[in-house]
């Protein structure tokens, strides 16, 4: 047993090193690709001459697309019975949104399913499955939006392949989402079946386990409540936009209107890639990308995505930590959700 742990720390290990040498050479490459054509007396001349108030208004709605984000989580969250209230499934929230940003492999979507699965029917996996609902809606309207933009305006090639990429995450999630709400029993005979294979003294937690994300899973099944999340995930996104447009006004940047949805959906998909904390140098080629291909020139286009960057990434770094501290937890339990849930499902079994 020692020896299998071992195996299975080494190769964790290994994959570690691996991930992070991939986030830092792509933040490296994305990084120069964002400056080397910068004039930089253009760029410090289009970031003086920024417009504060329309910088507050911007600040403003990237906090009401968050408040969205959490109507819309404690919608699904009610499909399973929580008993958290909406006020914490925000703070719990903005503790995951920090967690995504600063800790590598999503350790935020973790942690908010370990936070909630105490006090939501199903636990840890059902909250984890309304977490997958969330990322199915936002794939849905960020390939409504992809293929608008495809059909109505000129853009480049490259473009295509993001509708390709984009397209496969979305039919895949579409496929789990449908599989659980319509052959729900069917699953449960085969995750029973493969489960009596499993030792004796794991069963009853792997059963347990499927249960919780099959109703984590099952939106389908309550059509009100898949109207209202999907009816938020087009606020969210309506919101996401309005915040780039406030910001392309704050730096007084000429642009068509196509463009803030480009952005939206370049930087969707670029949270798919192996990034370093914030996504440093990613996150502002995305932007840069975006713009540029819609006309923009280089200067204005990184000016945004830095200025964006800030917009989208303080409100988690500061509201996160006083989250945190309101829920009484510490930045190693944050870290260590996963392994605390398994632990504490070890000694439930």
């Amino acid at each position: 047993m020692s020896q299998t742990t071992g195996v299975r720390d080494v190769a964790g290990q290994r994959w570690r090193v691996i991930r992070w040498g991939l986030a830092l050479l792509l933040a490296f490459l994305a990084g120069w690709l964002s400056i080397r054509q910068v004039r930089w007396v253009v760029l410090d001349a289009t970031l003086t001459h920024l417009h504060v108030p329309l910088l507050a208004l911007a600040l403003g709605t990237v906090l009401a697309t968050t408040a969205t984000k959490a109507v819309r989580w404690h919608a699904l969250l009610r499909t399973c019975n929580t008993r958290a209230s909406g006020l914490r499934s925000l703070r719990v929230l903005f503790i995951g949104q920090m967690g995504n940003s600063l800790l590598p492999a999503r350790v935020g979507d973790v942690a908010r399913a370990a936070m909630m699965g105490p006090q939501t029917e199903g636990g840890f996996t059902a909250v984890l499955g309304t977490i997958v609902v969330e990322k199915t809606l936002d794939a849905v309207i960020g390939l409504a939006v992809l293929v608008g933009l495809v059909l109505w305006t000129p853009l480049p090639s490259w473009l295509r392949q993001l509708f390709v990429i984009l397209g496969v995450v979305t039919c895949v999630l579409l496929v789990v989402l449908a599989l659980a709400a319509t052959q729900r029993e069917r699953a449960e005979r085969v995750a029973q079946s493969l489960n009596r294979k499993a030792p004796a003294s794991g069963q009853a937690r792997v059963a347990r386990m499927l249960s919780g994300l099959a109703m984590g899973l099952s939106l389908f099944r309550n059509p009100a409540t898949a109207c209202l999340a999907l009816a938020l995930s087009v606020g969210v996104w309506s919101l996401a936009a309005l915040t780039n447009v406030v910001t392309l006004a704050a730096l007084d940047i000429q642009a068509p209107g196509w463009s803030t949805w480009l952005v939206l959906v370049t930087g969707y998909v670029a949270t798919f890639l192996p990034t370093v904390p914030a996504q440093v140098g990613v996150f502002e080629y995305a932007c840069v990308l975006a713009l540029t291909a819609a006309g923009v020139d280089a200067e204005p286009a990184l000016a945004f995505g830095l200025i964006l960057h800030l917009l989208v990434f303080l409100p988690p770094a500061v509201l996160g930590p006083i989250s945190m501290g309101y829920e009484g937890l510490s930045w190693n339990r944050l870290k260590d959700a996963r392994h605390q849930h398994l632990e504490q499902d070890s000694v439930h079994s």
